[in-house]
C-alpha cells in the first residue's frame, strides 16, 4: 500500500472557506424566512391580519415581491464572518491531523 500525500494547509484553508460560503448560500434563505416570520406584527384581537400565514406563504410572497435575491438580503455580514471561520477550522483540523500522524495513511484513534 502506497503512502498518501499530505494535503497542504493552504488547500484545507481554501476548502473550508468555500465550504463555509456554500453553507451560507444554502441556509441563508431559510434564515431570512425565519426572521421575517418572527418579526412580523402579531395579530391583535381587533385585527386578525398578518403579513405571512406561514413558511411557504412567506417564501412565495418574498419571491413574488423581491425576486430570488430577496431571500439573500443581508448576507454580506454573515459571509464575511462564516467563510473565514470555516477556513480557519479546516486549516486547524488539517494541521492538528498532520501533527498527530507520522504517516498520512495512518489511522487516527480516539486517543
Amino acid at each position: 500500500m502506497g503512502e498518501k500525500p499530505r494535503v497542504s494547509p493552504f488547500k484545507n484553508f481554501v476548502a473550508g472557506g468555500v465550504g463555509g460560503a456554500c453553507l451560507l448560500l444554502a441556509g441563508h434563505p431559510l434564515d431570512t424566512i425565519k426572521v421575517r416570520l418572527q418579526t412580523q406584527p402579531k395579530a391583535s384581537s381587533l385585527s386578525s391580519y398578518v403579513i405571512y400565514t406561514g413558511t411557504f406563504d412567506c417564501f412565495r410572497k418574498t419571491i413574488s415581491k423581491e425576486g430570488i435575491l430577496g431571500l439573500y438580503k443581508g448576507m454580506g455580514a454573515p459571509l464575511v464572518s462564516v467563510a473565514p471561520m470555516m477556513a480557519i477550522s479546516f486549516f486547524g483540523f488539517g494541521l492538528g491531523k498532520q501533527l498527530q500522524q507520522t504517516d498520512p495513511s495512518q489511522e487516527l484513534t480516539l486517543v
